[in-house]
């Protein structure tokens, strides 16, 4: 079982890793393939193949139900049912949506919907609903390092998203139903923050009762990341199988106080029947998300084992659970908590069974081993493990496994029949919680808590698992200290840099927003950091930051922040935060402390790069847009110029101010690529060789504007924009502009729309 479990998910894994999904047709080679899993020279690449031909069949359900392109844009009246809690926050609510089918076009089953002002009074999960919505494909921003927002909503089957628009037929139809899971968490969560709305801590008890997580505080989640306690967040494996545990241990001993008990059912038996129900009990109060479906599979396997009286050993327990795991959903090979959950029991059971066979007070240690055999893969998800984890685990999981979870669930039960008294036991959690969060914060704050590793190969990564399994072998292994010889990638590996003399230009996918980074061979410049609009879209903090630790890239040598509009100035702050800046200009210096005026004449050079500020003069009265910085970076192979949202009277200005030292290979089209911007007189001094356009995909303001397109390319430019490229790398090497990389091209995979899918 376990070689036909890892065949099977090594398909599975295989399949999900092609740019291309491949045509349904190879469908029919699931009949050889299980003609040749009766040879035992073939099974397991038979199995393999039917683990890739399965993950086909799945995505290709999940590919035919998106959005047809046709309805891209459109303005539709949709009736249906709101599938999951509502998520609000200032400015919008965002919810899934199941929209009833209809005859006059054809809808994904499931939508991602966002609700902007003037927001419903209150939106309640299981209603049904009538509402105006404007529709988007799948659609998210590509940067390396980045949040794949597209493999997010195919993983959650999501086929479309889309945006309410106000008008007088969005109504409510119907109230839930009563049996409605998700009503009876939000009504659950929404009385714990009234009766703890005082208490900080009410978003924690909120996540370990109902799985709602949106009232954790970036605070909290920071500690909770630093200290590698973010999963006792997640209901999955630990919780489910502690309430499992409970149901078990308790309903196993309550059976068996009555003898005549024992003549209908064994003790155990009625144990894994119970433990079963406590696991599907807590799973339905988590809104049976993906982690607590896998959950419920590894739990049913476990309980079946006892109620088919039939010894199996835990390792094929594991792994007939895992295959059952992606029969039902192959996607979920995708999810880092399947790996991080599974590797975790894999771990439990193979130093128990090798390294500690009978000692009980060296389970304790374990702790410390399974740290160090799922660190690889924090490492690989992430990008950074937290090196404090044992200590804080060994804290941190008794303390939320045996106490505040059994509580809260208790709490939970009784809330709906003695309230008052179901309130009481939530305060307790609460005050618990409080002392406990003074050690975690702690613990967060010490000297290197966490650790960020470098952008490593594959065979970089095989060197470092190996290592690590060789590691966790039992003490008297022979050449154990092989082991550590493995690890040696993360220390002596360096992303690559450019040479002295040459750089690199990457202009990030922020949406509608500018952020762009130059790396020269030992400094790193950004210019603008692209919008805010709520601290979970913040480019900042989801996009540049993490571009810049895949990068490599600790040290910011100068931040410009152009001007002071929201997409160009929004995640400023978050990169204030994160790293060590040595200079930070603006054209307004009181937008951040430590900032200095960008002003026309400073110059400096890099490793051979001249960079040169053209805008503003001290003297320059303008709109915010006419001051913003305008820089020019030069190399023997080409230059860069970024112009900010300069429109035509600062274009005119420069065009008199520098003549031909405007002339350059690679220009960021001015304002977006608005109508207000790129004069003919502009374009014809710059005489850029490519222009790239800095848009997000189907924006409101239909940037890059067509005439200005075709004004560029008229004038013999090469042109490219974010939107359909995703980001955008340029690399100034030698005596040569190279070509144009494209991130969503580069590294798309068959869930990636790619721009003629959705012109």
């Amino acid at each position: 079982m376990i070689k036909t479990a890892m065949s099977f998910a090594l398909g599975c894994a295989l399949l999900l890793q092609l740019a291309d999904l491949p045509s349904a047709n190879y469908l029919w080679l699931t009949i050889p393939a299980l003609v040749l899993v009766r040879f035992a020279p073939t099974r397991y690449l038979a199995i393999a193949s039917l683990g890739m031909l399965w993950c086909l069949f799945y995505s290709h359900q999940i590919i035919n139900d998106r959005l047809s392109p046709n309805l891209a844009g459109q303005e539709l009246t949709i009736k249906g049912i709101i599938a999951t809690v509502p998520v609000r926050d200032q400015h919008k609510i965002r919810f899934e949506f199941s929209p009833i089918p209809s005859s006059q076009y054809a809808l994904p089953k499931r939508l991602s919907i966002s609700w902007y002002s003037p927001l419903p009074d209150r939106l309640t999960a299981g209603e049904s609903w009538q509402l105006r919505v404007k529709l988007k494909q799948p659609y998210g921003t590509m940067n390396p390092g980045g949040f794949d927002y597209e493999g997010w909503l195919f993983q959650h089957h999501i086929g479309a998203t889309a945006y309410v628009r106000t008008a007088d037929t969005n109504h409510k139809l119907a109230n839930p139903p009563f049996y409605s899971i998700n009503k009876l968490r939000q009504n659950l969560a929404d009385k714990i923050k009234f009766h703890l709305e005082d208490s900080q801590f009410y978003g924690l008890i909120q996540g370990l009762t109902t799985g709602i997580k949106n009232d954790i505080s970036q605070t909290q989640w920071q500690t909770l990341r630093a200290t590698g306690t973010a999963h006792l967040l997640a209901i999955s494996g630990l919780h489910i199988g502690l309430a499992a545990m409970i149901g078990f241990v308790c309903f196993r001993r309550l059976w068996s106080l009555r003898s005549a008990n024992l003549l209908l059912l064994s003790a155990n038996e009625m144990g894994a029947i119970a433990g079963f129900i406590t696991a599907l009990f807590y799973a339905a109060m988590a809104g049976f998300s993906l982690p607590t479906q896998r959950a419920l599979i590894m739990v049913a396997t476990a309980m079946l084992a006892l109620l088919i009286r039939r010894p199996i050993d835990t390792k094929r327990i594991l792994a007939l659970s895992l295959f059952l795991v992606l029969i039902w959903d192959p996607l979920s090979i995708l999810s880092a908590g399947l790996w991080l959950s599974f590797s975790a029991v894999a771990i439990i059971i193979f130093v128990s069974q090798n390294r500690f066979p009978a000692i009980v007070w060296q389970w304790l240690k374990i702790h410390y081993l399974i740290a160090l055999g799922i660190s690889p893969l924090l490492l690989l998800f992430f990008m950074q493990t937290s090196l404090i984890a044992p200590l804080a685990n060994l804290i941190a999981v008794p303390f939320i496994s045996f106490i505040i979870v059994p509580l809260v669930l208790l709490a939970s039960v009784i809330m709906w029949v003695i309230e008052p008294l179901g309130i009481v036991l939530f305060q307790i959690a609460d005050s618990l919680l409080s002392h406990f969060w003074l050690i975690l914060t702690y613990l967060g704050t010490l000297p290197l808590a966490s650790w960020s590793g470098p952008q490593l190969s594959f065979f970089h990564w095989l060197s470092i698992i190996i290592a690590t399994i060789i590691l966790l072998m039992p003490k008297a292994t022979p050449a154990k200290w092989l082991g550590f010889v493995g690890f040696a990638p993360l220390f002596l590996t360096s992303p690559e840099r450019p040479q002295a003399n040459t750089f690199w230009f990457y202009l990030l996918d922020v949406g509608q927003g500018l952020s762009a980074v130059i790396q020269t061979q030992h400094h790193t410049l950004v210019f603008d950091t692209g919008p805010k609009f709520s601290d979970s879209f913040d480019s900042g903090k989801t996009i540049v930051s993490p571009f810049l630790k895949h990068q490599g890239i600790s040290h910011i040598d100068s931040l410009i922040v152009s001007h002071g509009d929201n997409d160009h100035k929004g995640g400023a702050q978050a990169l204030i935060d994160a790293f060590t800046i040595d200079q930070i200009y603006s054209s307004d210096p009181d937008l951040f402390s430590r900032s200095q005026p960008c002003l026309a004449g400073q110059s400096w050079i890099w490793d051979g790069i001249t960079f040169s500020m053209l805008n503003p003069y001290p003297d320059d009265m303008d709109s915010d847009n006419n001051l913003s910085c305008v820089l020019k970076v030069s190399a023997a192979s080409g230059s860069v110029l970024l112009p900010g949202d300069i429109e035509f009277k600062t274009e005119q200005r420069l065009v008199k101010r520098y003549g031909n030292t405007l002339n350059s290979s690679l220009l960021v089209a001015p304002h977006h690529g608005s109508k207000t911007s790129s004069s003919a007189a502009f374009i014809e001094q710059v005489q850029p060789h490519t222009v790239l356009f800095p848009v997000g995909y189907a924006n409101r303001y239909h940037f890059p504007a067509k005439e200005v397109v075709t004004r560029y390319q008229h004038a013999g430019a090469r042109v490219a924009n974010s939107a359909d490229h995703g980001a955008i790398l340029v690399k100034f090497n030698d005596d040569k502009l190279n070509d144009v990389i494209g991130w969503r091209q580069q590294a798309r995979k068959i869930w990636t729309q790619q721009p003629d899918a959705t012109d």
